[in-house]
């Protein structure tokens, strides 16, 4: 499991420039490879993301998010273009993504 989830800087701007679909499975194909979960708060510009394992992500934080009625911004552009989804869809969406790897 590699914590890691910086990307290259050419790596970002490319993954900035795809549509929001395209970023959103980047998204879900990394955080399923890497089987962590990289979160920010909302001042995320100024913040180095934390770490965390993507089962307690989608086992503890999400329905925990999800009884808050939280939606969430997933892989936010410098422009601020981010795929905003309910903690349900992405627990939804990363239990599948995590299935393919299994």
């Amino acid at each position: 499991m590699n914590a890691t989830h910086a990307l290259s800087e050419r790596r970002f701007a490319a993954v900035s420039r795809l549509g929001a679909d395209e970023r959103f499975a980047h998204f879900l194909n990394r955080v399923a490879d890497r089987e962590t979960a990289a979160c920010a708060n909302h001042e995320w510009a100024r913040n180095a993301p934390a770490s965390i394992d993507v089962h307690e992500f989608v086992e503890e934080w999400l329905p925990a998010m999800a009884s808050d009625h939280v939606l969430l911004a997933v892989f936010h552009t410098p422009g601020m273009r981010g795929v905003i989804v309910s903690a349900t869809e992405l627990a939804a969406a990363l239990r599948q993504a995590l299935a393919a790897y299994e």
